[in-house]
């Protein structure tokens, strides 16, 4: 179980600097738009996640008058084996896309490791790619908790990473055999098989906590039905795919089918969710399988996620806000959200009030807000 004590942000932005001290259970930081909210939520995303989540550019994410920018946390983290600690991360930036992550004084390679220290729910306007985007962002939905939940899936999709691109070298040749191709078909498929194991276990059981969590938010008013994709067709083995396919590889120079084709098909009333759902729907849609994605999480490691969500109110009507906040809480997650309204924003958390932190965002600069008596319920 980990969550954020601290933050502080040195030039991200318009966030020259910033030094809070964060609730372990809600915190709410409303102001007007372009204030800084959302930034808060990004240096929370590089100190998570080794990068933002609003743009792979660096250069774009320190400030203008400054060369590099820095976020430093200090995180609690409870284990049953361990106990509690306190661990400092740091992660720096620079314009020239440079950049450095220390995890207690250590300088590391892999965010990977950033990840698992801290699992990072994100809720914004990104959001809406999970069911208007391409495939790979339902992977990556998918592949978030096959991550957390199968300590051995890293090794292997890097691993497969290696296979694939060795792989699509010899197809660009002019000339190849099969045989030439056979040594690097044989790793394909070991790990396709166990990656495709892997998925589908973690699939079906996000399914079953997905169906728990749609009925509060409404979702099975809509005729929700979602199937996995393995990459290749489900009537033929790997083997037999990349075997039928290797003229057509060998023609376009690279790999068709594996599971870096994978995808979920969401549907709504038989047909494609985007061409059906309204926005507020889909926002719905995703709200519930992200509270499956953080149940599932914690029945499968016993730990909790840090949720971030941008604009809490956007497409959302208060009926479903109130669901949304709801869940939350019963998650015992940390939450970090945004909003214009602080009225709006605090209104819902009708539990554990005294657990909310409020922070006003104006220009760049952020001020903790004390709660009134009345605000706090006594």
């Amino acid at each position: 179980m980990s969550f954020l004590k601290t933050l502080s942000i040195q030039h991200l932005r318009n966030l020259n600097e910033v030094s809070i001290e964060l609730s372990h259970k809600i915190n709410i930081f409303y102001g007007d738009n372009g204030s800084g909210k959302t930034s808060i939520l990004e240096a929370v995303a590089l100190v998570g996640l080794g990068r933002s989540f609003r743009s792979h550019k660096t250069r774009s994410l320190v400030n203008h008058q400054q060369t590099q920018l820095t976020v430093f946390t200090h995180l609690d983290v409870s284990d049953i084996d361990v106990g509690s600690a306190s661990i400092p991360v740091g992660v720096q930036k620079s314009r020239n896309g440079t950049g450095a992550i220390r995890v207690s004084g250590e300088t590391i390679r892999s965010a990977a490791i950033l990840a698992k220290q801290l699992p990072l729910l994100i809720i914004n306007a990104g959001s809406f790619q999970l069911i208007e985007g391409s495939p790979v962002q339902r992977r990556q939905f998918l592949d978030w908790l096959v991550f957390h939940v199968k300590p051995e899936f890293a090794e292997l999709w890097r691993a497969l990473q290696k296979a694939l691109k060795q792989r699509n070298s010899l197809l660009r040749r002019d000339k190849i055999t099969r045989s030439d191709i056979k040594p690097w078909d044989h790793e394909l498929v070991r790990l396709s098989q166990v990656i495709d194991s892997f998925r589908s276990e973690v699939f079906l059981s996000l399914i079953s906590c997905f169906e728990r969590c749609g009925q509060e938010f409404a979702v099975d008013q809509l005729n929700i039905d979602m199937e996995y994709y393995r990459g290749w067709d489900k009537d033929l083995s790997i083997e037999a795919a990349l075997e039928n396919d290797f003229e057509r590889d060998c023609r376009d120079g690279y790999t068709h089918q594996g599971p870096q084709r994978a995808d979920i098909k969401i549907k709504s009333k038989s047909k494609p969710a985007v061409d059906v759902l309204s926005r507020g729907q889909e926002k719905s849609l995703i709200c519930a399988l992200t509270i499956a994605q953080a149940h599932l999480y914690q029945q499968s490691t016993s730990g909790n996620c840090v949720f971030l969500i941008d604009d809490l109110a956007a497409e959302l009507d208060k009926q479903h806000i109130e669901t949304l906040t709801k869940w939350l809480t019963e998650l015992n997650a940390q939450v970090l959200v945004t909003g214009v309204n602080k009225e709006e924003l605090f209104s819902p958390w009708n539990k554990d009030k005294t657990d909310v932190a409020v922070f006003h965002v104006k220009h760049g600069e952020v001020e903790s807000v004390e709660l009134l008596a009345a605000e706090l319920g006594q």
